[in-house]
C-alpha cells in the first residue's frame, strides 16, 4: 500500500505530539542527581552519552563504587530501556514520516535516511552505555564505541534537522526564519560533538530546535493543506 503524503504526514504528527508528551512527562520528574563533579547545568544523561574518558565518568558516576553509584546506575538503566521502547521509536516515526509527508523527493529521501541511520546509531548508543555502566572505572571497548555511536546519532539528527530546513525555506516567506533556525540548531549539536565540555550541554538544544519546527509543519500541513504545499 502506498502512503500518501497527507496520510504521511497526519503519522507524523500524531508520533511528533506522543512525543511531546513524553517530554512533557520526563521535565516534569524530579532532577536527576549524580555522584560526582559535574556541573548541575549538564544533564545527566547527556553528559553520559559524551562522555570520552573514565574521568568524565566519574564526574558522573564519582570514583568509587556505593550505594550512590548503584542508585545512579538503576536510574540511567530505565532511563535507556524506556528511550529503547519508546523515545527512539516516536522520533524516528514523527522524523522519517516528516520527510515522507513533504515533497521533495531527493532531499526528503536523504533527510529520512539519515534520521533511520540516527535511530540505528541511537540503540547502539544504549547498548554501549549499559555496558559501560556495569564499570565506570575502566577504559572499556564499549566507552571507545561509544564517541562513534553517539557522532552518527547526533550529526544525523542535525543535518536531517538542516536538510528539512532547507525544503521548508522553499515555501519562501517566513519559512526563512524557519531554516535559519534548522541550521543554527545543527551548529550547536556539531559544537557539541567537536568540543562535548564546552558545549555538550547544549546538544539536545540545537535537536530541539528542528524538532519543533517540523512539529509546526506538520500542524500546518494538516490544518492548512493548500498553504503548506511546495511549488
Amino acid at each position: 500500500m502506498i502512503i500518501t503524503t497527507t496520510t504521511a504526514t497526519r503519522i507524523s504528527l500524531a508520533a511528533a505530539l506522543l512525543l511531546l508528551a513524553v517530554v512533557i512527562y520526563s521535565a516534569l520528574q524530579p532532577a536527576m542527581g549524580v555522584c560526582g563533579g559535574l556541573d548541575p547545568t549538564y544533564q545527566p544523561i547527556i553528559a553520559f552519552e559524551l562522555a570520552r574518558s573514565v574521568a568524565d565518568l566519574h564526574a558522573i558516576f564519582g570514583a568509587a563504587p556505593g550505594t550512590c553509584r548503584e542508585a545512579l546506575t538503576a536510574q540511567f538503566a530505565f532511563l535507556n530501556t524506556g528511550d529503547n521502547l519508546l523515545f527512539i521509536p516516536l522520533y524516528g516515526v514523527f522524523l522519517v514520516f516528516f520527510f515522507l509527508g513533504i515533497r521533495h523527493t531527493r532531499l526528503a529521501r536523504a533527510g529520512a535516511i539519515l534520521v533511520i541511520a540516527a535511530c540505528l546509531a541511537d540503540y547502539i548508543e544504549n547498548a554501549c552505555l549499559f555496558r559501560i555502566a556495569i564499570n565506570p572505572d575502566v577504559q572499556s571497548p564499549a566507552l571507545s564505541l561509544l564517541p562513534w555511536a553517539t557522532g552518527v546519532k547526533w550529526m544525523g539528527l542535525a543535518i536531517a534537522g538542516g536538510i528539512g530546513g532547507i525544503i521548508l525555506s522553499r515555501r519562501g516567506g517566513w519559512r526563512w526564519i524557519v531554516a535559519g533556525l534548522c541550521f543554527a540548531g545543527a551548529v550547536l549539536v556539531t559544537l557539541a560533538i567537536i568540543a562535548p565540555h564546552n558545549f555538550g550541554r547544549f546538544a539536545s538544544n540545537g535537536v530541539t530546535i528542528s524538532w519543533v519546527v517540523f512539529l509546526i509543519a506538520d500542524a500546518s500541513a494538516v490544518l492548512r493543506p493548500q498553504a503548506a504545499r511546495i511549488e
